[in-house]
């Protein structure tokens, strides 16, 4: 099983079709306790993902609303793309299939990174 230790900030990002998506740019590990936060942010305004992120870095890192608790719980690795135009893509821990050297290679391709 892959974890995030296994990870590290600037590995090229290779998905299921081998095509190069990018280079890791940050690593979460997986958080069991953001059950806690999100109930604790029921009676808030603040999403609970902000309230854990501000708690513990004072920043948030800008993961999409509809698939922050999912990969909170889950650890994600964002990835960077290439270009000017390409945006960051979420892949939770689970996706990785493979890491060497200097890639991570993903069970999932792009298009099922973003729809997920």
């Amino acid at each position: 099983m892959i974890t995030y230790d296994h990870v590290i900030k600037g590995m090229l990002v290779i998905d299921s079709e081998g095509r190069q998506i990018g280079k890791v740019s940050h690593v979460e590990p997986a958080n069991a306790k953001i059950a806690d936060f999100e109930e604790a942010a029921s009676v808030s305004t603040q999403d609970p993902i902000n309230l854990i992120l501000t708690a513990i870095f004072g920043a948030t890192p800008r993961v999409p609303k509809e698939m922050s608790s999912r990969l909170f719980r889950a650890g994600f690795v964002k990835i960077a793309g290439h270009g000017v135009w390409s945006g960051s893509r979420f892949a939770p821990l689970s996706a990785i299939d493979r890491v060497d050297d200097n890639h991570i290679y993903l069970s999932r391709n792009v298009h099922q990174l973003d729809a997920a």
